[in-house]
C-alpha cells in the first residue's frame, strides 16, 4: 500500500508554490492598478518585466495545480487501496481477481486493521494541509482575478477613449482631402498671379492643418500600442485565474467527499476490529476534521452517489481526455475491424 507520509514533502513544496503564486498574482496586479490609474507615462512601462512577471505568476499556478491534482488522486488511490484491505479482513480473496492498476498493487497481500488504520489517519493528515491549501487558493485566486479585472476594464476604456480620439483625428484630417484638392485644382487654372498666390498660400495653409492632424495621430498611436500590449498580457492572467478558480472548486469538491470517505472507512475500521484498537490521539487537523463530520448530521449521507457525482465534476473540470478514451477506443476498433 502507498504510504502516506510520502506525501508530505510534495505537500510541503505544493505549499511553498502557492505562497509564491500568490505573491505574484498580488504583484502582477500592483503594476497593472498603476498602469490604469491614468496618470502615468506609457513610455515609463518595462513590458519585459510585465510580461516576465505575468508569465512566471502563470507557470507557478499551472505547477501548482498540476500537484495538487496529482496528490489529490494518489490519496484518493490510498484511500481506495485502504478500503479494499478493509473488505479483505472479511474476505481473503476480494479484489485478487482485479485486473486494474489497483488489483496489482494489492497482489494479495492482507493488512492488519492497526495497519489500516494508520493509513487512513495519515491520509486525513495530508488531506487536512491540502483542504488548507485550497481553502487558500480559492479567495486568493477570486480576489486576483476580480481586481485584474477592474484594471483591465479601466485599461480598456482608456483604450477605447484613445480610439475615439484618433477616429475623431482621422476624420478632421480627412474633411481637409477634398478642399485641398480644390484648391489645387484651383491654382492651376488661376489667370492672375495675385488669385493664384493667394490660392497657394491657402493650399499651404490646408496642409500644414491636415499635417499637424497627422502629427496629433501619430503623437496618440504609442499610448494606443502600449495599452493594447498590457490589455493582451493581463487577459491571459485573467483567463488563467478564472480557470484555476474552476479547477479549485472542482478539486476542493472531490476533496471533500474524499475526506468523509476516509472518516467513514476509518470508523468502520475501528469499530470492526477485533481485539480493538488501543486509542489513539490524532493530531489536531485531523481531529477537527473528524469533529466536523461527526457534527455534521448529513455527514456520510449518499456517500456513494456524491462521491460518483464529485468524480464526474472532478474529471470533466481537470481530466476530460478520460472521457474521450472510450470513445477513441470504439472507433479504432471500427477502423481495425475487417469487412465481411
Amino acid at each position: 500500500m502507498v504510504k502516506a507520509h510520502s506525501f508530505d514533502g510534495e505537500i510541503d513544496k505544493a505549499r511553498a508554490m502557492l505562497e509564491d503564486a500568490i505573491k505574484g498574482m498580488d504583484a502582477a496586479n500592483a503594476g497593472l492598478g498603476r498602469n490604469a490609474k491614468g496618470n502615468g507615462r506609457f513610455d515609463a512601462i518595462n513590458f519585459p518585466v510585465e510580461e516576465a512577471l505575468v508569465r512566471e505568476t502563470i507557470e507557478l499556478l499551472d505547477r501548482w495545480k498540476t500537484l495538487a491534482l496529482s496528490l489529490v488522486k494518489q490519496l484518493d488511490l490510498l484511500t481506495a487501496a485502504a478500503d479494499l484491505q478493509h473488505r479483505r479482513l472479511f474476505d481473503e480473496k476480494a479484489g485478487i481477481d482485479t485486473s486494474g492498476l489497483l488489483g496489482r498493487r494489492m497482489g494479495q497481500g492482507r493488512a492488519e486493521p492497526a495497519s489500516i488504520a494508520a493509513d487512513l489517519d495519515a491520509a486525513l493528515a495530508a488531506s487536512a494541509s491540502l483542504d488548507t491549501q485550497f481553502k487558500t487558493a480559492r479567495p486568493a485566486l477570486v480576489r486576483s482575478f476580480r481586481d485584474c479585472e477592474a484594471h483591465l476594464v479601466r485599461i480598456i476604456e482608456r483604450r477605447q477613449h484613445i480610439d475615439f480620439e484618433i477616429e475623431e483625428v482621422q476624420r478632421q484630417a480627412d474633411a481637409f482631402i477634398p478642399r485641398i484638392f480644390d484648391r489645387r485644382s484651383s491654382i492651376s487654372s488661376a489667370r492672375d498671379v495675385a488669385s493664384r498666390s493667394e490660392l497657394e498660400a491657402e493650399y499651404s495653409r490646408l496642409v500644414a492643418e491636415q499635417d499637424a492632424l497627422h502629427e496629433q495621430e501619430r503623437a496618440l498611436q504609442p499610448g494606443r500600442t502600449a495599452l493594447q500590449r498590457l490589455i493582451d498580457i493581463y487577459e491571459e492572467l485573467a483567463n488563467v485565474l478564472n480557470a484555476k478558480i474552476a479547477a479549485v472548486n472542482a478539486m476542493a469538491g472531490k476533496l471533500a467527499i474524499d475526506i468523509e470517505q476516509r472518516i467513514a472507512l476509518l470508523n468502520a475500521v475501528i469499530s470492526e476490529a477485533v481485539p480493538p484498537l488501543p486509542a489513539t490521539e490524532r493530531p489536531a487537523r485531523v481531529a477537527a476534521l473528524i469533529a466536523a463530520f461527526e457534527a455534521n448530521v448529513l455527514a456520510g449521507h449518499d456517500l456513494a452517489a456524491r462521491k460518483a457525482r464529485a468524480d464526474g465534476v472532478f474529471t470533466r473540470r481537470l481530466e476530460p481526455h478520460l472521457l474521450a478514451a472510450p470513445a477513441a477506443v470504439v472507433e479504432s476498433s471500427a477502423e481495425t475491424e475487417p469487412e465481411t
